[in-house]
């Protein structure tokens, strides 16, 4: 069994799907500005992947959460600061409470999983819940998977190592924006963040614990 550093001494994991949400990863609600990254969602099928995961996790008693991205109605109280920020309001669909915000019409989420929103950013953790849930839980290293590896699961990535967390990227349950800076990305920047390893790898390891 290959050893996965944040894994190997029995450190209490929970997995953490970031933005896979309807317009994000399912194809029925395929906008030009998301082509590219649904392509990668549909062609490396992470979302079947995910539900793989998170039924490892679940049978280990270990949390699973879902990170969604939502703003408000109107986008009220949304900075526009970076270009994908401006996207967002130009689409006009990502707002809460709508199906496009929702999570992936085909994950499974049940009754003990998590759902956590934030309004703004590109990170999971900056102006949300996510670290006092994972404190709640004693977790101690943060599984992550979902999209894009282009920014938030690497900008993800850094807020949980500066929490104080361990970080493992389960990376054929994730996808960016094109095949090449995936690939970028998991071979030259996010390995100096997280362990990437493959999700029957990460599921192995949480098992034989």
């Amino acid at each position: 069994m290959r050893r996965l550093m944040g894994l190997e001494k029995g450190q209490k994991p929970a997995l953490v799907v970031v933005e896979c949400q309807n317009r994000q990863t399912n194809p029925d609600y395929m906008d030009a500005n998301r082509q590219g990254l649904m392509e990668q969602v549909v062609s490396r099928d992470i979302i079947g992947k995910i539900n793989v995961l998170s039924a490892a996790f679940r049978e280990q008693g270990h949390p699973v959460i879902f990170a969604t991205i939502a703003p408000r109605p109107g986008f009220h109280g949304f900075k526009v600061n970076c270009v994908l920020s401006a996207q967002l309001v130009k689409n006009g669909q990502m707002t809460f409470g709508s199906k496009a915000a929702a999570v992936n019409d085909n994950l499974v989420v049940t009754s003990t999983d998590i759902v956590t929103n934030r309004m703004s950013g590109m990170a999971i953790f900056t102006g949300t819940e996510m670290d006092s849930i994972l404190r709640g839980f004693g977790v101690e290293t943060v599984v992550l998977a979902g999209v894009s590896t282009n920014i938030a699961i690497p900008c993800s990535a850094c807020e949980a190592i500066g929490l104080g967390y361990n970080a493992v990227l389960a990376e054929d349950c994730s996808a960016g924006g094109s095949a090449e800076t995936h690939r970028m990305q998991v071979t030259m920047h996010i390995p100096f963040l997280a362990t990437v390893a493959s999700g029957a790898d990460v599921a192995e390891a949480i098992a034989a614990r």
